[in-house]
């Protein structure tokens, strides 16, 4: 894996375009960029170190089946979030916090991007990035 950006194929989502803008804001903190939908995932770009990380080619690969069983489920979850709160609108994104990294997933109604970012990267400028990405492609 190398940090060579890789085409989207699952996504209806503008992939290059995403990862552009992810670059543009947040620059060597991005760590990992994946379009995912229930049934499969793409790693679209992933640095090396990250790989290195996480105990090589094989270990991550084991790793993004697991997360990916886990995601699929964001389509669910969406819907369920929509329906608890109703009037707060459409679900578009999943944060997690972590101590070494920040996971941001967007979602869409059949297609996700899954984001890795750096601990401590501010999230709002990379939330707006995507956002406005995302909207154009609706």
């Amino acid at each position: 894996m190398t940090t060579d950006t890789q085409r989207g194929k699952l996504s209806r989502f503008d992939c290059e375009a995403i990862d552009e803008a992810i670059v543009d804001v947040v620059g060597d903190d991005l760590r990992t960029i994946v379009e995912y939908d229930e049934h499969d995932f793409n790693v679209l770009r992933i640095r090396d170190d990250v790989v290195e990380q996480l105990g090589g080619e094989e270990a991550f690969s084991d790793l993004a089946d697991l997360l990916h069983s886990d995601y699929r489920l964001d389509f669910t979850q969406q819907e369920l979030y929509e329906e608890m709160y109703g009037n707060l609108g459409v679900v578009r994104a999943f944060v997690v916090l972590m101590d070494h990294a920040t996971i941001v997933r967007f979602v869409g109604e059949e297609t996700g991007v899954y984001v890795s970012l750096e601990a401590g990267t501010p999230i709002q400028p990379v939330m707006d990035a995507m956002k406005g990405v995302v909207e154009s492609d609706e």
